[in-house]
Parts: structure tokens; C-alpha cells; sequence
């Protein structure tokens, strides 16, 4: 995490449970048990990624109507790397990976992003559980499946921020329009404010 004045490092136990809830929430995402991502928050919890930014609950009735029979889903790849905490709120940061197959003008393709994904729990009555997911996003690439790269809108695509570029695109031929202001490591000022944001919420 990036900050001159970092909060304690998080005791072994705690920071193990966290990683576990982390991953939990990933894998419940990834096979469809909306229950299961629900449970992972607290009521009225944020969920922001590049096609979404709302509740949880916004975000579980949105990810069941996307699943379609026959399709290949998204997939989330997530390595819990550090936690930290202040009272009853904490942070983790995980490196992770979104693996995607989309169809690119009629091609289909792997879509890989790598990211930080970065996740606010908070305990109440003793019960951990998480109060926000984001990420900060690295790069992403496409890489067709079978056959030659497909003809692109070049002008959609040099207008999309580098750190989320093919999501941007992707998500942009669905009409769903993405913001160019998310973290990235492409912009150091979006990725300091995020993180002064995420400082300001764990001292309450």
C-alpha cells in the first residue's frame, strides 16, 4: 500500500482470516453464488469496477443477469499480499488477474487484465465482513483465440485510458460506457487520492 505513514501491520490471525474472506468473495463471484457475495458485505456496501460502480446489492441483481447459458464467464485470479488495520476496519491488497473472453468484432478472444484489487472490511459485533471492493488497475491485454487479430476502432481505443484499455473497449461496443477516471498505475495522482480516500475511511 502506498503511504508514508502506514498503519501497524495486522496480527497473523486476523490477516489470515481476512485473506481467506478476500478470496471468498472471488470465488463466489466467479460461480455464480449470489447468496455467498452477498453474505461477504455488509448491507449497502460499494462495488466499483470498470462496468459498475454501486451497492452491493446493485451489483449481485447486475452480475446474475450477465450470466447467460452456453457463455464463458469472467474469472478472477486473487493473491491476498497485505493487510492492514485500524480499529475495527482493515485493509487488503491483492495482486490479481481478470480473465475474460469476449467476442472483439466478431473474433473471439482472451482478455486478460491484471490489477490491485483492494478490499475494506469492517467488523461488527465481532464479524468481519467486507464494506468495499475497488481496484487499482495495471494493463490489460487481448489475444484472439483462433486466427488473426480483428479489425478495430483505433480512435475507440487510443481514447481509453492504458491501465484498462480493453475493458474500456470491450465494455464500450457493449454500450457500457466506462469511466477514464479509475485508479491506474498510469496516473499516479488518481492512485494517491484513492489511497488518501482509503485512509480517511479506515480512521472513521
Amino acid at each position: 500500500m502506498s503511504d508514508t505513514t502506514p498503519f501497524p501491520l495486522i496480527d497473523a490471525e486476523t490477516e489470515r482470516l481476512l485473506f481467506a474472506l478476500a478470496r471468498r468473495e472471488r470465488l463466489a463471484r466467479d460461480t455464480n453464488d449470489w447468496d455467498g457475495l452477498q453474505a461477504a458485505y455488509w448491507p449497502g456496501s460499494r462495488v466499483r469496477v470498470t462496468w459498475f460502480d454501486g451497492t452491493i446489492e446493485q451489483f449481485v441483481d447486475g452480475s446474475r443477469a450477465s450470466v447467460k447459458p452456453g457463455k464463458v464467464h469472467g474469472f478472477h485470479s486473487i493473491d491476498p499480499v497485505r493487510a492492514e488495520q485500524s480499529g475495527d476496519r482493515a485493509l487488503v491488497e491483492s495482486r490479481g488477474q481478470v480473465l475474460l473472453r469476449p467476442v472483439v468484432e466478431g473474433v473471439e478472444c482472451d482478455l486478460v487484465s491484471w490489477c490491485r484489487f483492494v478490499s475494506g472490511f469492517e467488523r461488527r459485533d465481532g464479524e468481519w465482513r467486507m464494506a468495499f471492493f475497488d481496484n487499482i488497475y495495471v494493463k490489460d491485454t487481448v489475444i484472439p483465440t483462433l486466427g488473426a487479430f480483428p479489425e478495430i476502432d483505433r480512435e475507440l481505443l487510443d481514447g481509453s485510458r492504458v491501465a484498462y484499455r480493453w475493458l474500456s473497449y470491450t465494455n464500450a461496443r457493449r454500450g457500457i460506457p466506462v469511466s477514464q477516471d479509475l485508479p491506474g498505475d498510469d496516473r499516479e495522482d488518481l492512485v494517491a487520492a484513492f489511497w488518501s480516500d482509503c485512509r480517511a475511511w479506515m480512521q472513521g
